[in-house]
């Protein structure tokens, strides 16, 4: 079986998965699956917030399920693809692992500057609020379901953090290590 080509980006909320993505699609020709728009999308099919489907999650598996179902099915049928999830490097172990960490605040200044309409962030300060509170609930969530913890970055192929750089370099960085990956 070939190896395929799939970059599984993970991180905190807030680490520039999607803007990584963005830039690493344009050095790549990459095509990106980006796991927070389908929790979007069911989140709005159910008149949710993120938050709230986040809740929802800890007590209804079938949301997990279905978005992890979709990501293991894109694994085994996908190649050349850029993957932005929390849990891809869990559920593809094939793929190129890296975890985009950021700073809490910095975190919180780039969703509130992205001010996404399905997100109840009216200030700097409820954003860092809402963002630690979610990032508390996937991680219990994500322990119990799958007993791992998405801050252990011994699971992870790179790290960076992406506090202070831009997501070109830090695409340019992935694609540079993931080249030497391949090769390994």
């Amino acid at each position: 079986m070939a190896m395929k080509h799939i970059i599984a980006l993970s991180g905190d909320i807030g680490g520039g998965k999607s803007s990584v993505a963005t830039a690493l699609k344009a050095i790549t020709g990459y095509a990106i699956i980006g796991t927070g728009t389908i929790q979007r999308e069911i989140a709005q099919k159910r008149g949710l917030t993120t938050l709230e489907l986040n809740k929802i999650s800890a007590t209804d598996r079938s949301v997990d399920d279905e978005i992890d179902n979709y990501v293991i099915e894109l694994g085994k049928t996908s190649d050349k693809l850029i993957i932005d999830s929390r849990l891809a490097w869990h559920f593809i172990p094939t793929a190129f692992k890296v975890f985009l960490s950021v700073e809490p605040m910095i975190g919180a200044e780039r969703v509130f500057s992205a001010a996404r309409s399905d997100e109840h962030n009216p200030s700097l300060e409820k954003t860092l609020e809402n963002n630690a509170k979610r990032q508390a609930l996937e991680h219990e969530r994500f322990h119990q379901l799958y007993n791992i913890t998405l801050r252990d970055f011994s699971t992870y192929d790179l790290v960076v953090d992406t506090s202070e750089i831009a997501p070109e370099l830090i695409a340019q960085q992935i694609k540079d290590r993931f080249e030497q990956w391949l090769l390994s």
